[in-house]
């Protein structure tokens, strides 16, 4: 059955005008005036010119630092030690007691050996003395000149009794004085190595003494690099003990031959260390100074370091160039610049801050 025509035409005109309203709600919004982004503020910067400068050469090496003098002092005596007077650690001077042994055996033996000498002496002037006496006799033929032959002999065998008994005095002498073992040099005591009571025999070490006021950096140069090292060439190098310290020696000995087993050539150098930081057996990073070279080099400050990456910053045309960079060796606050596109003459922003970004403008002032 169908709807009554004025119901029919109203839902008709209701069709329609939903379908007017779902039209009018897809239409595209209004054109709006888009304005363009104000370019960017331009940065002030201070510049520098890319030099061509004579940078130095270096031939770089390892090493160990060993002790000027480092002695293993034995006893040359016998005997019970007595005292110790140092400690590990302790001052020394060339001469200071370091241990001392029981004297009484030494000063007995020294006391027998005096006699002995006086003893001989005696015999030996009572001979002397009966030789000349019969010189005459002898000449005058009151004597048999075998008689004066033998006392000619006793004499000669009186004087080397005398000889003998002197020599056993001697040793008695430096018995006794070996039983006070001291210094050999100026230096620090590494270690004590017996204690009162022990007993020691001669060839016995009983301390280590170390001198470091003055250190010998031992150097391994390879065989390819051996002639360029001189004698009295300025060393620096560098322990980890002291990563941001420089220290300094000078070559005083070059080795007279290649090693065959790992072809490089022992070098020394001497080391001042009067302030006592550096120690014995470090291990050192070594650079010697080979020549110059001419080269381009920036100030270090135009650099900036982020982790393994080395920019610098460009003004051209009033804009900045961002160029990675590889550097190389530097001297007095310049870098040398190894690669990285950079050309004699250009400028380079100092102190790039974090605004420095390629493309961006700038104001330069020298």
């Amino acid at each position: 059955m169908s709807p009554p025509a004025p119901l029919a035409a109203t839902a008709a005109a209701a069709a329609l005008l939903l379908g007017l309203t779902l039209t009018a709600c897809h239409k595209p919004p209004p054109a709006e005036n888009i304005t363009p982004p104000a370019p960017a503020k331009p940065i002030d910067v201070t510049s520098a010119k890319v030099e061509s400068r004579d940078m130095p050469r270096y031939l770089r090496v390892t090493g160990q630092l060993q002790a000027a003098w480092d002695a293993m002092v034995a006893s040359d005596a016998a005997g019970k030690v007595e005292s110790t007077p140092v400690e590990r650690g302790a001052v020394v001077k060339a001469g200071d007691v370091l241990v001392k042994l029981d004297e009484r055996v030494s000063q007995i033996n020294l006391r027998e050996a005096e006699s002995s000498v006086a003893l001989a002496k005696a015999q030996a002037d009572l001979s002397g003395s009966e030789y000349e006496r019969n010189q005459p006799l002898a000449a005058a033929k009151a004597i048999a000149q075998a008689d004066l032959n033998r006392l000619r002999t006793d004499t000669a065998a009186k004087d080397a009794q005398l000889a003998a008994a002197e020599a056993r005095r001697d040793m008695a002498q430096k018995s006794l004085k070996d039983a006070v073992i001291l210094s050999p040099f100026a230096g620090t005591v590494a270690e004590r190595l017996v204690s009162p009571g022990e007993y020691v025999q001669p060839g016995k070490a009983v301390a280590r003494v170390v001198d470091t006021h003055t250190l010998r950096l031992l150097l391994n140069v390879p065989e390819a690099a051996v002639g360029r090292v001189k004698a009295g060439q300025t060393v620096e190098f560098t322990v980890s003990a002291y990563p941001k310290v420089t220290f300094q020696g000078k070559i005083n000995f070059i080795g007279a031959a290649v090693r065959e087993a790992s072809r490089d050539l022992l070098v020394e150098a001497e080391v001042d260390n009067q302030d006592g930081r550096l120690k014995p057996g470090l291990f050192a990073e070594a650079r010697l100074t080979t020549g110059e070279e001419k080269t381009l080099a920036v100030p270090a400050a135009a650099l900036r370091i982020d982790g393994t990456k080395r920019r610098l910053y460009v003004i051209k045309n009033n804009q900045l160039e961002e160029r990675l960079v590889d550097i190389g060796e530097n001297e007095k606050d310049w870098v040398e610049i190894r690669q990285g596109g950079v050309s004699e003459g250009e400028a380079v922003v100092l102190k790039p801050g974090p605004d420095a970004a390629d493309g961006v403008p700038v104001v330069a002032k020298p």
